[in-house]
């Protein structure tokens, strides 16, 4: 057999709980006590009574001896009389050897049955109500015999009596009642008185006993609740006294980590507003010299373009000249010089639309077009890029009329650097240009069959200064700010660029416009 025993919350404390226990304890003490004490006394009480009217009723059976042999009802009758004097008896009877009735006095209940016809031979009660007890006990004599007085004397203890009659008396319950009422009246009221004492008695000791682990636990809740390192006192019990003393142990400890915690923060700021101030006079300084930077890339840039621009227009009229001498082997070279000319001349725009982007002086010149405005001015410049290494370039669209929002100058230097990497990036392949759109944006995609890029390419494709191919050797030419530049001017314009590509299977870059984007 196994218990199982289980330790609940309960919201009460400690000292109300074990005052209640208590309390319980000693009342079911008390009631079980009381009912103990007052069954043994009721039970004395009525022996006690019983032994008084067995002895009433032998009495009144010794004394009818005379009466019964001699048939005399006036020697029964004294008898009798003496017998109903006695207290809580109500009648008294005399029978014969027959059960015949010799004498009665007093009233004989008439609820009682023939049980008291019985014959016994020794005192017994014969009924029992809630209101009385009858007793009936043999009315015995010696048997006469011829023997001498001494040999009968001898001998007396040995012979058998006869019976001659019975004598019945009525025994009233009346003061056996009254004598447990007030048994039971008084126990109740000292069990009653006692708890109510012992209580009291309990509940001082109690509160004294608990008071030194109450003032313990109100002082854990005041250090809980202000957060402050409150000693206890210590006092009471041996327990309560070694938890006093755990717990300022504990205080002392937490205050002490407090105050070294305290001082490494204290420590640790003061460390990291003297980093803070390098970070931020280094900030300032990567700012100054990112704003110098710029305007350096601005000027110069403004500074190259101009006699790049010279040169290139005098090669013009160099080259108007050999024409007219028709000296086409100088022609060839002017030409190279002029293409390498144009190939510097857009170096140093792409470095001044950076630099402009950085300085945040570039601005946005919206205006409304048509789809087929831009495409058409596309046509011109992407045909001749495309026939460099054998492509075939392809438009597709699904409406020449779609009227979009858009720096028209800057979507379309956009889409000619993503047409121009995808011409170059492709060798007899197919360079696509798709437009279509939705309910909200306008999307041009740029698909070709070349080389395409690896998933870490496409990671740092859009940073500035950054090429595929970054090697001395590389196969591929650039300054690494097309794409970088295109993405800007895509964020200006509301819209976004993404690419997905994969190695020797060509790439597929998308601008995203708003139709409707904000003036």
């Amino acid at each position: 057999m196994s218990f199982n025993f289980s330790i609940t919350n309960s919201n009460l404390s400690i000292k109300s709980q074990v005052i209640t226990f208590m309390v319980i304890s000693i009342t079911l003490m008390t009631i079980i006590i009381s009912l103990v004490t007052t069954t043994g006394v009721n039970q004395q009480y009525r022996q006690l009574m019983l032994k008084n009217a067995y002895q009433i009723t032998e009495g009144l059976a010794k004394q009818a001896v005379f009466s019964i042999l001699s048939g005399s009802e006036q020697n029964a009758e004294e008898a009798m009389n003496q017998v109903i004097g006695f207290q809580s008896v109500l009648s008294a009877q005399l029978r014969l050897e027959d059960q015949k009735v010799f004498l009665t006095l007093g009233e004989f209940p008439n609820d009682i049955n023939n049980n008291q016809l019985l014959n016994t031979t020794q005192t017994m009660i014969t009924v029992e109500t809630p209101k009385y007890w009858l007793i009936k006990t043999p009315i015995k004599v010696l048997p006469d015999n011829e023997e001498s007085e001494f040999e009968l004397e001898l001998d007396s203890n040995s012979q058998k009596e006869k019976i001659i009659g019975y004598a019945e008396v009525t025994y009233s319950k009346d003061y056996l009642l009254e004598a447990q009422a007030q048994i039971n009246l008084l126990i109740t009221i000292v069990g009653i008185s006692s708890v109510v004492l012992l209580g009291f008695i309990l509940r001082f000791g109690l509160l004294k006993l608990f008071k030194p682990l109450g003032e313990l636990a109100h002082t854990m809740q005041k250090s809980k609740a202000t957060g402050e390192y409150v000693l206890a006192v210590t006092a009471g019990a041996k327990e309560i006294q070694n938890m006093a003393s755990a717990y300022n142990s504990m205080m002392k400890a937490l205050n002490q980590q407090d105050i070294d915690l305290k001082s490494h923060r204290d420590q640790l700021e003061k460390e990291v507003d003297s980093r803070t101030s390098e970070l931020v006079e280094a900030r300032d300084t990567a700012l100054n010299a990112s704003r110098h930077k710029s305007e350096f890339m601005a000027n110069m840039s403004h500074e190259l373009r101009t006699p790049i621009q010279s040169i290139i227009g005098y090669g013009e009229l160099v080259t108007e000249e050999l024409e007219l001498e028709a000296n086409f082997e100088l022609i060839d070279d002017m030409d190279k010089i002029e293409k390498n000319a144009q190939r510097l001349l857009f170096m140093i725009n792409s470095l001044l639309d950076l630099a402009k982007i950085e300085s945040g002086k570039i601005d946005i010149n919206k205006m409304e077009v048509t789809v087929n405005d831009i495409i058409t001015n596309i046509i011109d410049t992407v045909t001749p890029l495309s026939k460099i290494n054998n492509n075939q370039f392809i438009i597709e669209q699904n409406n020449d009329n779609t009227r979009i929002v858009v720096d028209k100058e800057k979507l379309e230097q956009v889409l000619l650097n993503l047409l121009s990497n995808a011409c170059k990036f492709t060798k007899n392949g197919r360079v696509s240009l798709i437009v279509y759109s939705d309910k909200s944006h306008i999307h041009f995609e740029i698909k070709d069959s070349g080389i395409g890029l690896s998933a870490e390419q496409q990671n740092y494709i859009f940073d500035e200064f950054r090429q595929v191919d970054s090697s001395q050797a590389r196969q591929f030419s650039g300054t690494g700010l097309g794409l970088a530049i295109s993405k800007r001017f895509v964020e200006l314009m509301d819209g976004k660029i993404n690419v997905v590509s994969e190695l020797q299977h060509g790439a597929s870059f998308t601008v995203s416009l708003p139709l409707n984007s904000k003036q």
